[in-house]
């Protein structure tokens, strides 16, 4: 299996509104769902719709493979001037090409996005227990704990999980 981001028909670009038909596609997959807020599909609905309006900003971006999205980083930029320093990141891939670097190439991108584009210092992500890419922000990433909320998230009736929040400076 070779990894996306080596291949030439392989490109990121600043999304678009179109792109939330993907990331609307890729979040009613119930494996993926599970890793992210929303838990109903109503709620996964409207969670891409403020998710690609951050595309107005320049603050979104998707990875194409073979003309087709694959994958859609996004900084969620803080509205107040306190907080305008930092942001928080959220990523989602395609089912098909996890596994295969697009997430590192979107998160990559994104980390020159926040300190080029928007002179952000930091960036935070939110993860709960478990999920896959924690090893990826950790070990390769250069994103640190910052802190957990225990029995945040309820799984399944009875199973409780953390939240994650991992840091970086830009």
């Amino acid at each position: 299996m070779s990894f996306l981001p080596d291949e030439s028909d392989y490109d990121i670009r600043f999304s678009d509104l179109a792109d939330e038909a993907k990331l609307m596609e890729w979040l009613t997959d119930e494996e993926t769902r599970r890793w992210y807020p929303p838990s109903s599909e109503n709620d996964a609905k409207m969670w891409a719709r403020n998710w690609m309006g951050f595309s107005r900003f320049k603050a979104s971006l998707t990875a194409i493979y073979k003309n087709q999205p694959v994958g859609v980083g996004t900084l969620f930029l803080m509205p107040y001037i306190k907080v305008s320093h930092m942001c928080m990141l959220y990523v989602c891939v395609s089912p098909a090409y996890r596994r295969r670097r697009v997430g590192y190439s979107l998160i990559k991108n994104c980390k020159h996005l926040a300190k080029t584009r928007f002179y952000l210092e930091t960036m935070h992500v939110e993860v709960f227990e478990g999920c896959p890419v924690i090893s990826l922000l950790t070990n390769h990433l250069e994103f640190t704990p910052l802190f957990e909320q225990q029995g945040y998230v309820q799984f399944t009736p009875g199973e409780f999980r953390s939240r994650l929040i991992l840091e970086t400076r830009l």
